[in-house]
């Protein structure tokens, strides 16, 4: 199978905005999950966050691969920049206002101590490394964001100082290796990069070359009986 020259000629995925979509659905499902609904099956919806974790590894990889592919080395300052109009201002201001929140309805209580004590974690993304997460935890939900920049901050340069894609797969499998490592141990450090990033970013990695896009392809066709020939490819019968 050729390298799928059109698809990657590609500016937007259609298909990974409806991934997202029901990573989402899932996500809200399962915050908002009726009592009734066992604990079990009302925790599926949260591996939605790990969904949304996998397409982000995948799309940004791609797009830094594509970037040295057409102009050379990856601007990193360009990509943390777009990163930073992306995510900060509309997270300041959710941040913003749940302090104005907090200030008003919870600051005596030890719910609301606990997120002022947390505050400088939530401002500097590190809330997935340093706050205890749980239910009466204020702003928990910033901890993927946390650990998705985290990873971002990390990742591009290590792309950069990778000559070719073999040595950045090996980062990322001795990232997972690590990561597994931690999570045996009971090490938090080691363990807070979440897997499906790396993951992400692995099939990425694997999908820019032809050998790897084919043995993609050709396992989602055995597996889903999918037509996943290159874009524009696809003929009628």
């Amino acid at each position: 199978m050729s390298h799928p020259t059109e698809c990657m000629a590609l500016k937007r995925f259609g298909s990974l905005d409806g991934l997202r979509a029901l990573s989402i659905v899932a996500v809200i499902g399962h915050h908002t999950a009726p009592s009734w609904v066992s604990g079990s099956r009302a925790h599926i919806g949260a591996e939605g966050v790990y969904l949304f974790f996998a397409i982000s590894g995948f799309l940004i990889t791609t797009l830094l691969l594509r970037e040295r592919d057409r102009r050379g080395p990856i601007d990193l300052k360009v990509f943390y920049w777009r990163r930073a109009l992306r995510i900060v201002p509309l997270y300041v201001t959710v941040l913003m206002l749940y302090v104005t929140l907090v200030w008003v309805m919870e600051r005596h209580s030890m719910a609301g101590q606990a997120f002022f004590a947390n505050l400088p974690y939530f401002l500097t993304y590190t809330s997935s490394l340093f706050v205890q997460l749980d239910d009466r935890t204020l702003f928990c939900s910033a901890w993927s964001l946390a650990a998705e920049d985290q990873f971002y901050l990390i990742w591009p340069p290590v792309l950069v100082l990778c000559a070719t894609l073999m040595p950045a797969s090996w980062a990322l499998v001795a990232v997972v290796a690590v990561c597994v490592a931690g999570q045996l141990a009971g090490q938090k450090f080691l363990s807070a990069v979440p897997l499906a990033i790396v993951y992400g970013a692995l099939m990425a990695l694997a999908m820019h070359t032809r050998g790897g896009y084919g043995v993609v392809s050709t396992l989602g066709m055995v597996s889903y009986g999918m037509d996943m020939r290159p874009c524009g490819a696809r003929t009628s019968p």
